[in-house]
């Protein structure tokens, strides 16, 4: 046994954990759940997910069975009543003291025969080899069943054959009617708080569902079976925090996108990607998409506001353009349109011939609307 293998197994000891648990009444997955929320008091249900690398329906049975032994207790979150955190009973924390004091007395007792520059070394040490052992853990948590690594949330294609995204901005946002085109024309103008944006960033690995990043809070991510959830909680907290996602998709499968809530920006290139249809339901301040090349009828609908959009597709591929709501400026392959009121409809002329096109509807009104190659 070499000096990684002694340090290793000293650091992770099964027989410790189990007799901690069995002294306290658990199992040893339970008392890893346990540490966790006693180490970040309210995560949520889906954070434990996260964490502890057990399914959500694992941590439900986990945190049923912590609340019965009276170790825990589930709360609404004040600022999202459809938000649970997690917290320790603090009459309950003096158990967990006592079964795990003993082992760090003696550790306490062994560190200090170590002059104080060795017991920082050794402190130094086991500190980054719990954070190499804790980004191990998630890669290959991401590789099965999908999950954060180093900041950035993969999920694996395993044996998907089609993909559907759902992104749900929680963007706090505001509403107004108004009828800035005419008495045809009426429109819904939005006023958001905080940005909200979004960005396709190409395709992701063969082998890979997704890849995310983020900036701003972490929202919930989920993905399993070719589905993958994307949701932004709207709290009260974060009414001014912008938020901004990078996500790239599998070039292998056809893809479903259905974004919620409205966007501030929308932006990237889903070229590589087989997109079947995206849907953008509560308008975008900014859009401008490269869109990629279709080999069916693929289906582009945006129901709500639009500041400016641009679209952009392969040059030959032809389209058809469904408009419902005034828009002030249209240029379409070349073509100008100023002040449209109404329900229109302009198709290329290639259109009806062609198997792979675009149908491009925008129901709700814009200032600004280019589509062109």
């Amino acid at each position: 046994m070499n000096d990684i293998d002694r340090i290793r197994q000293a650091l992770h000891h099964p027989g410790y954990e189990e007799a901690v648990a069995d002294r306290l009444g658990l199992n040893p997955t339970d008392l890893r759940v346990l540490d966790l929320v006693v180490a970040e008091p309210g995560l949520t249900p889906g954070r434990l997910v996260e964490l502890s690398g057990l399914t959500s329906g694992a941590i439900t049975g986990v945190l049923d069975r912590l609340e019965a032994a009276g170790y825990v207790e589930r709360r609404p979150d004040p600022d999202d009543r459809r938000s649970v955190g997690v917290q320790p009973v603090a009459d309950r924390l003096a158990d967990l003291e006592a079964a795990r004091g003993p082992l760090r007395g003696e550790l306490d007792r062994l560190l200090a025969g170590f002059r104080p520059e060795e017991r920082a070394a050794i402190v130094g040490f086991l500190g980054s080899a719990g954070d190499l052992a804790a980004t191990e853990s998630a890669r290959l948590r991401a590789t099965t069943r999908g999950g954060f690594v180093a900041g950035e949330y993969l999920a694996p294609l395993a044996s998907a054959d089609r993909g559907r995204l759902v992104y749900a901005s929680g963007a706090p946002r505001l509403s107004m009617n108004l009828a800035p085109f005419g008495p045809e024309a009426a429109a819904r103008v939005i006023v958001e708080t905080s940005a909200s944006r979004l960005g396709f960033v190409g395709t992701a690995a063969p082998d890979t569902l997704l890849r995310a990043s983020f900036d701003g809070p972490r929202p919930d991510v989920q993905a399993s079976g070719g589905s993958a959830t994307i949701r932004y909680r709207r709290r009260a907290g974060a009414a001014f925090s912008s938020r901004a996602a990078r996500v790239a998709l599998n070039p292998t499968i056809p893809w479903s996108i259905e974004l919620e809530g409205g966007l501030t920006d929308l932006t990237g290139s889903l070229a590589g990607v087989a997109l079947a249809r995206l849907e953008v339901d509560g308008g975008a301040n900014h859009v401008d998409l490269e869109l990629p090349r279709p080999t069916a009828t693929s289906i582009v609908s945006i129901r709500g506001v639009v500041s400016s959009a641009r679209f952009r597709r392969p040059a030959g591929v032809p389209v058809a353009l469904r408009v419902d709501g005034g828009i002030s400026h249209l240029r379409l392959d070349g073509e100008r349109f100023e002040r449209l009121a109404g329900e229109r409809r302009f198709t290329s002329e290639a259109f009806a011939g062609s198997e792979a096109r675009y149908e491009i509807e925008l129901l709700g009104g814009a200032s600004d609307l280019r589509i062109g190659t």
